[in-house]
């Protein structure tokens, strides 16, 4: 406690030199704090967990040329062909077909379902049979699988449903007692009702994607053959583990897609759901964007760190004859060492409340007025936690230049003898 009062009287003492690097100290942390919190939100958004696994799954690409052979196959019947050949390979652990379904695909159809007719939810809806989920082995109840989910009569009214798991939240904050035996309905329509089949586990659109709101309608070769034969789906499936490799692509090709052309529809090529997801990012200019924010963090970040440094270490080389004089009345070299750095971290302590108030509000006014993109740019919720992670990072990294700043001109400058410094003086 003494060593702190002692270099509180210290900086009162200096108070016209200390008043210029506190006033800096209190604008670089408000930077700081804003760099943490991008970057922390960005490295969040970009490493936690998906929901669903896209390692070793494939997406078919097919076309269609030339005159059909059997004029009473629609397309869908050719769908349907496909995919019961691609079952049957024995590298395939599970395929699904499906229709403006895929993640990362840029292909989607939404509806709103609602409780007691008026509150609402826009979903995207998922139309697909039943080894969609475990293509992508998404997280499902294992007493009510997707597979096992009854089929509506009709694919544009279904009557039932799964829904996500963020889609289950949203509709629990807003109505209590919501579950999933809750009869909902399609917005607008109330005469007809939604039964719920069960829930998906929790997921993100993509990797810069906020959690999903879907909902899921399992579809059967009735449907397919009848109200969507006309429509172009896509199919994609999973392979097993020990038979995939990098080379699996090119003999797919050679081996397996002959077998599974039908009548005139044709296997173009099946591509690995790594490369769609890639491409799903660069087409939306997520993979620019983040590179751009990267490489402006980084460099903010660099001058910061050199603009602090330089203060301090110009600050501490200055008091030389301040080290020398203390040396020579009888303070060691590890009591200036320690005052020293006590000193550098008590003027950033001191501007970091004030600091800390100035940025909780610009976060506050953000989220709850701006909207405008300066600290709202990945999908991480404003939280008191998201706060105190960024100030803490800020304050440890400002921490860390301080030091670096002090540490080394006050080793040169306590290994000074004295009477040379009292001499210069």
């Amino acid at each position: 406690m003494k060593f702190i009062v002692h270099n509180l009287r210290m900086i009162r003492a200096r108070l016209r030199n200390n008043g210029w690097v506190l006033a800096e100290l209190f604008l670089v942390f408000i930077v700081m704090w804003f760099l943490c919190d991008s970057l922390g939100c960005l490295k969040y958004t970009f490493y936690r967990p998906l929901g669903y696994d896209i390692s070793h799954v494939y997406r078919l690409s097919m076309i269609t040329g030339g005159e059909s052979r059997d004029a009473g196959m629609t397309k869908g019947d050719k769908y349907i062909s496909i995919l019961q050949k691609l079952e049957r390979e024995p590298t395939v652990e599970v395929a699904a077909l499906s229709y403006w379904s895929l993640p990362m695909s840029g292909n989607n159809s939404y509806n709103s379902l609602a409780v007691q007719d008026t509150i609402g939810c826009d979903l995207r809806m998922i139309n697909a049979t039943g080894g969609y989920t475990r293509v992508f082995r998404m997280k499902e109840d294992a007493k009510r699988p997707f597979a096992a989910m009854p089929v509506g009569s009709d694919i544009t009214a279904g009557n039932y449903v799964m829904l996500s798991e963020d889609a289950v939240l949203y509709f629990k904050e807003r109505v209590p007692g919501f579950s999933l035996d809750t009869p909902l309905n399609w917005y607008g329509d109330s005469a007809n009702v939604v039964t719920q089949s069960g829930m998906i586990g929790g997921f993100r659109s993509y990797r810069y994607g906020a959690d999903a709101k879907w909902v899921f309608r399992r579809m059967d070769e009735n449907v397919i053959r009848t109200e969507l034969k006309d429509y172009t789906a896509q199919i994609v499936f999973r392979v097993k583990e020990n038979m995939d490799s990098p080379d699996y692509r090119s003999r797919f090709l050679k081996e397996i897609a002959p077998h599974l052309d039908t009548d005139n529809m044709f296997i173009a090529d099946v591509v690995p759901y790594t490369e769609q997801q890639y491409q799903f990012e660069v087409v939306r200019g997520d993979v620019d964007k983040v590179n751009t924010q990267t490489v402006v963090v980084v460099f903010l970040l660099v001058n910061v760190f050199l603009g602090l440094i330089g203060t301090f270490w110009f600050r501490t080389r200055r008091r030389r004859n301040e080290i020398a004089l203390r040396l020579a009345m009888g303070s060691t070299k590890k009591q200036i060492f320690c005052l020293l750095m006590g000193e550098g971290l008590l003027l950033l302590t001191l501007v970091t409340l004030p600091a800390m108030i100035v940025c909780y509000n610009v976060g506050i006014a953000e989220f709850t007025m701006g909207h405008t993109e300066l600290i709202t740019t990945w999908p991480v919720e404003w939280s008191f936690l998201r706060f105190l992670s960024g100030t803490l990072g800020a304050w440890l990294l400002m921490a860390s230049m301080v030091i670096v700043g002090i540490w080394f001109p006050a080793q040169q400058a306590v290994s000074i003898q004295p009477a040379e410094a009292l001499h210069e003086e």
